[in-house]
């Protein structure tokens, strides 16, 4: 009997080191390189207690740069948007920072020291097996094998991801890069795998397992600032809800050699019709060469294409997935799906509101405005949330919001130009400003474009050619501000109903053209707002301070007015799409459809960079239209031009380029 018993506790003996994982914590630290304590906190212990942790397999470590007290800290620049997005999602707002296991603690070194020792024997219900590879092209793949313990009992898994960190185990300046006087940094992030929100994946059932296959392709700016054969790869699964780390895993780059299929797009995000160029980066078996390629566009099982770096339109909004199957001379294959690959944009309403308010921040905030319709009145909007599911529902929140996109990414031109008017609500806390590009707005603008931002942190906003096309000439200091008072009899004032601080106010030059249309009651040098409009091209207009700490009501209202009356509702102005490729001669194509009513298409062609204007005239001679005025790229555009407001009859458009000049007929048809 006893022998029974003994071989019994055996068994279970064994049956749970098969299934029991051990658990290694991860711990994530945020830091900046004019961070005066984070400095004194490395040389006192953190530096050889934590790289001794690392060192030693006992703990995976990921540090994140943020871009305060210094915004020039090369490792933050170098990853502003994952940076971004790791340090909003934990809320922090001081560095040093550390994260152990998803929990922050104190600088202490008994806290963090004592906190890993507990992670580690606690019970982990997943292993992670990494194999992350570098090939002779520098593409980097990682795959991945979750596997959940058998003896696990949780319920359910919401909300769970996993996230792939490429990090540099040592990073070494010649001269300090910030004010703190550190010159040796470790376990950087240097990029995250797709992005910083991390992968969705099946949870496997227990004692199964699910496989991931990632790949990152770095661009010349990565290859040349990071040391390839100093990375380490880190995985982690974490519950976005309580943050809580359940397992991480870390395993330095290897070499592959075997085939391996991989490649990239010219664009991953953009407008319907959305036309992508693939590029085939695979690498055969050592000492072979690629013999086929099989591609799949949409992931439907339909082999779309054989050619090396084929080109495929999408025309349907949605998020598709992509496969390559590539064969090389000795028979070997491989194939690389990448999910959720490339996504096409739609519209649904005329008006983009870009949402870069942080919700976990600013909830109570951020609900009222949505709700109220502070940042539109009562327009039909489409809304862009910069930080991606944030778990606010816009579209619950107010009916005229009639489509939601949640992407975590910088907008394409390609979608600003979708729309007639741009609403950019900016806040500059936890990222937004990262996606927010004043060289794009400048471009949408002369364009035709007409976009409104409405902004704390002003300068941070404009680059010095938006500056130098408003006529600004300098922005106050940052301001608490109780009211801005209307100078428009149009408007009403918008009185602050919270700490409306970091406010600043602008300068305009004698020769500007912008016209104030709100001042404050502290200042009488600046302005806090103002419109402008220049012939032939959108309308800009600025609003200073923080979008939601003025009364609801009367934003909606001074909103609603400045739409329809500032933001070209009554102009012909269009906006020139681009399409991909250049063309290699001028070209003026006959409008579409044609006749037309109310509105038409023309598309044209320039080779090189120049001025361009595309103008209507009715058969009297008349200019009815202003279609281009501006410096234009060289490339292939599409303008619509509306006339429904012009009778039914013959048109003429007349396009000059340069010494290239065209005209052609079209007719209106009511």
């Amino acid at each position: 009997m006893k022998r029974i018993i003994l071989l019994f506790s055996i068994l279970i003996l064994l049956s749970t080191q098969v299934f029991s994982f051990p658990k290694k914590a991860l711990l994530e630290r945020y830091t900046n390189a004019s961070c005066g304590p984070c400095a004194s906190l490395n040389s006192s212990w953190y530096t050889n207690t934590v790289n001794g942790l690392v060192y030693s397999g006992a703990i995976t470590n990921i540090v994140y740069n943020v871009n305060w007290p210094g915004d020039t800290d090369p490792m933050y620049l170098f990853n502003a948007a994952d940076n971004a997005t790791r340090w909003s999602y934990y809320g922090v707002n001081a560095v040093p920072w550390i994260e152990v296991g998803g929990k922050l603690l104190t600088n202490d070194q008994t806290i963090v020291t004592d906190s890993v020792n507990s992670i580690s024997a606690s019970f982990a219900p997943f292993s992670i097996t990494l194999t992350p590879e570098i090939f002779s092209n520098n593409t980097i793949t990682v795959k991945v094998k979750i596997i959940r313990d058998a003896a696990d009992n949780t319920a359910s898994y919401s909300n769970t991801k996993i996230r792939v960190v490429l990090t540099e185990k040592s990073v070494n300046y010649a001269s300090a890069p910030g004010t703190n006087g550190e010159k040796s940094f470790y376990s950087v992030a240097r990029a995250l795998i797709p992005d910083a929100k991390g992968t969705t994946f099946t949870i496997p059932a227990k004692g199964d397992s699910t496989q991931l296959d990632l790949q990152y392709v770095p661009g010349t700016s990565f290859t040349s600032t990071v040391n390839l054969d100093s990375i380490r790869v880190v995985a982690f699964i974490q519950n976005d809800d309580t943050k809580e780390i359940y397992q991480s895993a870390a395993e330095d780059l290897v070499k592959g050699t075997h085939i391996n299929a991989a490649f990239q797009a010219s664009d991953l995000l953009g407008a319907i019709p959305l036309k992508v160029t693939f590029t085939n980066i695979s690498t055969p078996t050592a000492g072979s060469s690629i013999a086929s390629y099989k591609w799949d566009f949409n992931n439907d099982g339909t082999i779309d294409s054989q050619d090396p770096n084929p080109t495929f339109t999408y025309t349907g909004k949605q998020t598709y997935s992509v496969s390559l199957t590539v064969t090389d001379n000795t028979g070997q294959s491989s194939t690389r799906l990448i999910s959720n690959y490339i996504t096409a944009i739609g519209k649904t309403a005329d008006i983009l509101v870009v949402n870069g308010i942080d919700y976990s921040t600013y909830a109570a905030e951020l609900t009222n405005f949505y709700k109220n319709g502070a940042g539109f009145g009562n327009h039909q909007v489409d809304v862009w949330d910069l930080f991606g599911g944030q778990g606010f529902d816009f579209a619950a929140a107010n009916s005229n919001i009639k489509q939601v996109d949640l992407y975590n990414k910088k907008i394409p031109l390609s979608v600003f130009c979708l729309y007639k008017k741009v609403i950019w609500i900016g806040n500059n806390y936890n990222g937004d400003l990262t996606f927010y590009d004043p060289a794009q707005v400048l471009a949408y603008v002369k364009a035709g474009g007409n976009f409104l931002l409405a902004a704390r942190y002003a300068s941070l906003f404009f680059n010095q050619a938006l500056q130098d096309y408003a006529g600004i000439t300098s922005f106050s200091s940052d301001l608490t501000i109780a009211k801005l008072k209307a100078l428009d009899n149009n408007l009403v004032d918008l009185t602050s109903t919270g700490t409306n601080s970091l406010t600043e106010l602008v300068a305009l030059s004698s020769t500007s053209s912008a016209v104030p249309i709100f001042d404050d009651t502290t200042s009488t040098a600046e302005y806090g707002g103002f419109r402008l409009h220049k012939t032939g091209e959108g309308n800009f207009v600025f609003i200073a301070g923080r979008p939601y700490r003025y009364d609801n009501a009367a934003s909606a209202k001074d909103y609603g007015y400045i739409i329809d009356n500032w933001l070209g509702s009554n102009s012909t102005n269009a906006v020139s799409t681009k399409e991909n490729g250049l063309p290699k001669n001028f070209e003026l194509s006959q409008n579409y459809p044609n006749p037309f009513n109310p509105s038409s298409t023309i598309r044209y062609a320039i080779p090189n960079s120049g001025f361009v204007k595309l103008n209507v005239y009715n058969a009297l001679g008349e200019k009815v239209a202003s279609l281009v005025n501006s410096q234009m790229e060289a490339g292939v555009y599409n303008v619509n031009f509306n006339a429904s407001k012009l009778a039914s009859g013959i048109y003429f458009y007349r396009i000059e380029a340069g010494n290239f000049v065209s005209v052609k007929k079209m007719i209106l048809m009511k």
